[in-house]
């Protein structure tokens, strides 16, 4: 059920059809059988789609109405979000967007879309546990230009000082992985060093 829901979602990311131009089936891939249409829509549904891992019980305050709605809506087309994904800016767009293409899918894959007042409170909920992000001005130090260019590839930039000395390698770590799966150009040892010094130094202030 979830795969047949991410086809289409990744059908509507890119605007795929099911043939070319001239009516035709597009062409076979040598190496996988797959049709050049098969291989874009493979390519949207690992693009930008939430990581594995995060279950129900993980989303902060979890018997909140907003923390089941979340994991009632988001999780039946793809990995269950974290709240922390994006910034309180963001997270309005990313919404919209999700409903929109959730009310176009069609009708057999009974995909469930949520009324207005949920709406609402899933978007407060996000919101409220958005990532924390740095504002207009970083603290300075060794790697902050590292930092800045490689973290915000992905996301707003997080204030250095939301985790701790201690957590922020095993954080550093989680978000390589994910450039990784989201084929984002990964930091070089130079840049990680610097990033993860900063980081540490940062959130080791008053």
């Amino acid at each position: 059920m979830r795969h047949a829901v991410l086809v289409v979602v990744a059908l509507t990311m890119v605007g795929c059809r099911p043939a070319n131009q001239t009516g035709q089936a597009a062409d076979t891939t040598a190496s996988h059988g797959l049709s050049q249409r098969d291989e874009l829509l493979l390519a949207a549904a690992n693009v930008a789609l939430p990581p594995p891992g995060v279950t129900a019980a993980d989303l902060p305050d979890p018997q909140s109405s907003g923390a089941q709605l979340t994991a009632q809506y988001c999780a039946q087309c793809h990995e269950l979000p974290s709240p922390a994904m994006h910034s309180a800016t963001d997270w309005p767009g990313i919404a919209r967007r999700m409903w929109l293409r959730s009310e176009g899918l069609t009708p057999s894959l009974r995909v469930k879309v949520p009324t207005l007042g949920e709406r609402f409170t899933v978007l407060e909920y996000l919101i409220t546990n958005s990532l924390k992000v740095s504002g207009a001005n970083l603290p300075s130090g060794r790697g902050r230009d590292a930092f800045s260019e490689v973290c915000s590839q992905c996301h707003a930039l997080p204030d250095p000082r939301v985790h701790s000395r201690e957590d922020w390698p095993a954080v550093y770590a989680r978000m390589e992985r994910n450039m990784e799966r989201m084929k984002v150009a990964p930091p070089t040892r130079t840049q990680t060093s610097d990033i993860l010094l900063y980081l540490q130094t940062v959130a080791s202030r008053p």
